[in-house]
């Protein structure tokens, strides 16, 4: 019988061999990398709320509590005013209806100077107003910001943010006004939110959580108000600078 001798080329085998496993390891790695592709999940979207601050300030009880506060404010200036500018007034006819003299002109260079410090004294009034509604600002824009941080980490929004897409752009001329281009630039540069629909507006939420802290904290004793009180403003007799003043 014929004899058949099977013979091995130690070099082709090796050569074999490395193929098969350089062709098993690169189906390894291409699994576990679809593998790893398959468990990284997209983060889920982000919850965003929107604010009108306008409507939002006029549901304020805060905001309510400072116009109280300021409108007492300026009544209180508006009374001092009326009984100082009446002062004047009558001191003003008795120095007209004096004979001219040395006496006369003591008491004219006297309402003149009662003229200059009722300027001051309405300088003083209208910065001691403006003051107040600087704090008022100050303090609602505090609120609201504490707040929303609070609404968001308890219903889960991760932004919340001013809606500013009902703005409209305005322009206007005047001597010292930019160019109306310039002004409309500037207005665009400024918004933020181009569109903003109805089931993202927390406005409402906002002002009931609000409005329910501050009755609770009232309740309780606690500050209702976060800024200090108006500043005093130095005694002072003439009347405001509306009032009749001598020439």
């Amino acid at each position: 019988m014929p004899t058949f001798t099977l013979s091995f080329d130690r070099r082709s085998t090796i050569a074999a061999l490395t193929t098969g496993v350089a062709i098993t390891a690169l189906g390894f790695f291409v699994g576990s990398a679809s593998a790893t592709r398959a468990v990284m999940l997209p983060p889920p979207p982000t919850a965003i709320g929107v604010v009108d601050l306008a409507k939002l300030f006029d549901g304020l009880d805060e905001a309510a509590e400072w116009d109280v506060r300021i409108k007492d404010l300026e009544a209180k200036a508006m009374d001092e005013g009326r009984a100082k500018k009446s002062a004047l007034e009558a001191s003003v006819k008795e120095v007209e209806a004096m004979a001219a003299g040395a006496d006369k002109e003591a008491r004219m260079d006297a309402l003149r100077l009662a003229r200059l410090q009722a300027e001051q004294w309405s300088q003083l009034k209208e910065l001691e107003v403006d003051r107040e509604r600087s704090l008022k600002w100050q303090a609602i824009y505090r609120s609201v910001r504490e707040g929303a941080k609070k609404l968001a980490e308890t219903e889960g929004y991760g932004l919340i943010v001013v809606d500013d897409s009902r703005i409209e752009i305005t322009t206007q001329r005047g001597q010292n006004a930019p160019p109306l281009e310039t002004q409309v630039k500037g207005q665009i540069a400024s918004l933020r939110v181009l569109y903003a629909g109805k089931m993202v507006d927390v406005t409402e939420k906002l002002v009931v959580q609000l409005d329910n802290e501050r009755s609770t904290t009232a309740k309780t004793g606690g500050a209702t108000g976060s800024a200090k009180p108006a500043a005093s403003v130095p005694n002072a007799t003439p009347t405001p600078s509306s009032g009749a003043t001598p020439r």
